[in-house]
């Protein structure tokens, strides 16, 4: 799929444009579309959000198979490895003039705002029924209030794949001790914190084996947004246009886990974690001296027998059912300024096709598919049979708890920029330097003046 020569100057020469709200603020409302079920010929131009290996080559090959289904009727997709940040290069090529018809985007539609085509005349005039995705996983792509949105707000993304997340066992390590695997089913109430802790306190041997990996969400400038969901609390009320960050529930979710790393040894440290690794930059999971750990998707194929269980999860009245970790929702997304609009939404018809779909899922590394008739049965498989597990159904069964991150603190207006000046914060607290009152305070009082609803 080559690049054509106006589109390759386009995407060498427009990084060091400048970029800015005002720039986003003047982009075109999208008209309704024209009523018409035939393909529109034409190129398609899709920037990829992945841009290394093993993931762009799927997502090249899936457009690949795009193309030959379509180029006969005389559609085709350019799809292109944008080198960088896919928000940086569409936004950069949408105020230059020239912009990308679509794009994926794993942080939400609120960060693009301005720069996004709406969606929802294409779904009225199609008939596109918002019950084949997950609740969330379309509400997600609409405004926040009122929560949650009514069927037919506007939606500004299609939900296209999941990230979710999942506990990880090393079997060889609990029958060693002589214990059983935690639970598939989120619904398992003896499948609390105070267990996790027992467990992990059980598994863990001085500095040569440790009982906990030490993540419990994907990326560590969230760990403050999610850790208190597995006690049933989140950092926004979007009901009750409110953030709750500086409230008890969350306080104490935060506290917990402070203490698993200041207190509970069952984590290793940075150093000690070293001395375990067979090659620089190994996960603590897959090092096999590590019993349980969090995970969204595994690269590499464990040399040891392990399994996929729910998170652990301690109730409390308010949430009484599992909402521990989180899920986030890639999305595709359509520039407010592309020349055929119209054109490019059968390309997003295609990703809704429940075989095509389970394809791009995987393709992203993830394993669950937002489309509900899917069971994300294909993508469970190419999963389990990519590194070595029996059933991998504790995704898909925590997904079906699980809040979308952070409970839709992305869908504030601000939020990319507020939670740069608190992951510092975090990190003092993480590392016993600030008290958890202290950090709750400030956090909630920085968020509410730099972000709304």
């Amino acid at each position: 799929m080559g690049v054509s020569r106006s589109r390759r100057s386009v995407l060498r020469g427009l990084a060091a444009l400048p970029v800015g709200p005002a720039a986003l603020a003047c982009a075109r409302q999208s008209s309704p579309p024209p009523a018409s079920l035939t393909v529109v010929p034409g190129t398609v131009l899709v920037m990829s959000y992945q841009t290394s290996s093993p993931r762009v080559d799927r997502q090249i090959a899936n457009y690949e198979e795009f193309n030959k289904e379509f180029k006969p009727q005389g559609l085709e997709v350019e799809f292109v490895n944008p080198g960088m940040a896919v928000f940086d290069k569409v936004t950069t090529l949408h105020v230059a003039g020239t912009p990308a018809d679509m794009w994926e985007e794993g942080s939400g539609w609120r960060r693009q705002e301005g720069l996004l085509a709406e969606l929802t005349p294409f779904m009225t005039r199609d008939k596109i029924d918002e019950k084949q995705w997950f609740p969330d996983a379309i509400n997600v792509m609409k405004a926040p209030t009122s929560w949650p949105p009514p069927s037919g707000a506007k939606v500004w993304g299609m939900p296209v794949s999941i990230s979710a997340d999942a506990l990880a066992y090393n079997l060889d390590l609990l029958d060693a001790a002589g214990l059983k695997p935690p639970p598939q089913d989120p619904d398992d109430r003896s499948w609390t914190m105070e267990k996790f802790l027992e467990t992990a306190t059980k598994l863990t041997k001085g500095t040569a084996q440790f009982g906990f990996g030490g993540s419990f969400t994907p990326d560590p400038v969230q760990e403050w947004l999610n850790g208190p969901t597995y006690f049933g609390y989140g950092p926004v009320d979007l009901a009750g246009k409110k953030i709750t960050i500086d409230t008890t529930g969350f306080r104490n979710g935060l506290q917990w886990w402070v203490d698993v790393f200041t207190r509970n040894h069952v984590v290793p440290t940075a150093d000690e974690l070293n001395t375990l690794r067979s090659s620089a930059g190994q996960s603590a999971f897959l090092t096999g001296k590590v019993g349980l750990d969090r995970i969204s998707n595994f690269p590499t194929r464990p040399d040891f027998r392990w399994g996929v269980a729910a998170l652990p999860y301690t109730a409390n009245p308010a949430q009484p059912k599992n909402v521990s970790g989180r899920i986030s929702i890639h999305g595709l997304y359509m520039d407010s300024d592309g020349k055929s609009k119209d054109r490019t939404w059968q390309v997003f018809r295609y990703w809704m096709r429940p075989d095509t779909n389970q394809k791009y899922v995987w393709s992203d590394g993830h394993v669950v598919s937002p489309l509900v008739k899917t069971n994300s049965e294909w993508s469970l498989k190419e999963f389990q049979n990519s590194v070595n597990v029996a059933d991998a159904r504790g995704f898909l069964y925590q997904s079906q708890h699980s809040k979308f991150d952070a409970w839709g603190f992305y869908l504030l207006k601000g939020w990319f920029d507020v939670q740069k000046l608190v992951s510092p914060l975090w990190a003092d607290l993480k590392a016993g330097k600030m008290p958890v009152a202290e950090f709750a305070t400030k956090a909630q009082e920085m968020i509410g003046r730099s972000t709304s609803f």
